[in-house]
C-alpha cells in the first residue's frame, strides 16, 4: 500500500511538470527495447550483492497530442546470479518481471531531436532461489521513472536512449530480497497512423489591370506577387536562399513607378504562444531592415508579426513551412494602350 501510495505521487508530480513540455494526436505506437539492468540496494538477507544483467522491454502507447502519452508495457529486469557469500549455493538467483503502466512526456527540441520524461508503476513477480530445492516468490506493485533522448528516423519510426529507476522490488512473503534496480538501454517505437501531407507551394497572385480615369490613353497596371521567406527551428537568421528570394523582391520594386510592402512574421506551433510571437517579430524586422538596407523601392513598409495563430502545422514538414515572414510587393506603373 505505501509503494501504491508513492507510485502515485510521481505520476502526479511528473504530470505537472511535464504540463509545459511541448507531437501526433491520437496516434498508436507500438515499440520494445534492450537494456542493461543493475540490482542495487540489495539486502544481505538475499546473500547477493549488486549484479547487472541483460533485460528487455515491450510496449504500447497512445498520444493524446504531442506533448503527453500513456504506455503500457512488459518489463523483464534479467537474472541476478551474482554470488559473493560463503557457503552459499552456486543455484542461488533472483529474477523479476512484471507489468508496467505510466505516463510519457515529450519535449520537442527541434524537427528530429526530442526529450522524454515518465511515470509510473510496475506490478512486478519476484523469483528468489535460495538454494537447491529453496524457492520463494512474491508478488507486489512498485513506482519507476525515467528519462530518455531519442531520435524520429521517419515520422513513424523513432529511435530512444532510456534510463529508468524501479524502487522497492522487494519479497516481502518471507523477506529474503529488498532491493532496487535501474535499467540502462535502447527502445524503438513504430507509429501507426501518421501521413507526412505534401508541401503547398507559395501562392503568386496574377495581376490586376486597372483603367486610368486622369489619362485615358493610360492604364495603371498593379502587380501583386507574394513570398514566403522561410527560417529554421527557432531561428530568426537570413538563409541563402531567404536572401536569394528578399533580393529579387528589390528588384522587382524597381520595376515599377510605385511599390508598397506588406510583412508578416510567423512562427510554428510548437512551443509557447508568447514565445513564438516574440520570435515572429524577430523574424519580421530581421526582414524588414534587409530590405531597407539593401535599398528597396517602397513608399510604404507594413510590418506584423502574428506568432503562432495561423499555424496549421501537425508534421515535420508542415512545421518547416509555418517558420517564415509573408512579402507582399505591390507595384503601380502607367503602361501606354495601344
Amino acid at each position: 500500500m505505501k509503494k501504491s501510495l508513492i507510485a502515485i505521487a510521481l505520476m502526479g508530480a511528473f504530470t505537472a511538470t511535464a504540463a509545459n513540455a511541448a507531437n501526433i494526436d491520437n496516434t498508436v505506437y507500438v515499440g520494445a527495447g534492450a537494456a542493461l539492468s543493475n540490482y542495487n540496494h540489495v539486502d544481505t538477507n538475499s546473500n547477493l550483492g549488486a549484479h547487472n544483467a541483460f533485460g528487455w522491454n515491450a510496449l504500447v502507447g497512445y498520444s493524446f497530442n504531442k506533448y503527453f502519452a500513456v504506455e503500457a508495457g512488459w518489463q523483464d529486469f534479467g537474472t541476478n546470479k551474482d554470488v559473493k557469500q560463503t557457503g552459499v549455493s552456486e543455484g542461488q538467483q533472483v529474477k523479476v518481471r512484471g507489468a508496467t503502466l505510466g505516463l510519457v512526456g515529450t519535449l520537442p527540441l527541434n524537427d528530429n531531436w526530442f526529450l522524454t520524461g515518465e511515470a509510473g508503476a510496475i506490478q512486478y513477480h519476484i523469483a528468489h532461489t535460495i538454494k537447491t530445492g529453496q524457492y520463494v516468490s512474491d508478488n507486489d506493485t512498485a513506482p519507476y521513472a525515467g528519462v530518455g533522448i531519442g531520435y524520429n528516423i521517419t515520422e513513424n519510426l523513432a529511435v530512444a536512449a532510456k534510463y529508468r529507476y524501479f524502487h522497492g522490488l522487494d519479497e516481502n512473503q518471507w523477506n529474503t530480497a529488498d532491493m532496487n534496480a535501474q535499467t540502462v538501454g535502447v527502445q524503438l517505437t513504430y507509429r501507426f497512423g501518421v501521413k507526412a501531407d505534401p508541401v503547398i507551394a507559395p501562392v503568386v497572385v496574377a495581376p490586376v489591370v486597372k483603367p486610368v480615369v486622369v489619362a485615358p490613353k493610360y492604364v495603371t497596371k498593379t502587380e501583386t506577387n507574394k513570398t514566403d521567406v522561410f527560417f529554421g527551428f527557432n531561428s530568426s537568421s537570413l538563409t541563402d536562399a531567404a536572401i536569394a528570394k528578399l533580393n529579387n523582391v528589390i528588384k522587382l520594386s524597381h520595376e515599377g513607378q510605385k511599390s508598397n510592402v506588406v510583412l508578416v512574421g510567423q512562427a510554428d506551433n510548437q512551443g509557447n504562444p508568447a514565445y513564438n510571437m516574440k520570435l515572429s517579430q524577430k523574424r519580421v524586422e530581421k526582414v524588414a531592415e534587409y530590405l531597407k538596407a539593401n535599398g528597396v523601392n517602397t513608399t510604404s513598409l507594413d510590418v506584423t508579426a502574428v506568432g503562432s495563430e495561423d499555424a496549421k502545422g501537425n508534421t515535420i514538414a508542415d512545421h518547416k513551412l509555418d517558420r517564415k515572414v509573408v512579402v507582399t510587393l505591390t507595384t503601380e506603373s502607367q503602361v501606354l494602350v495601344k
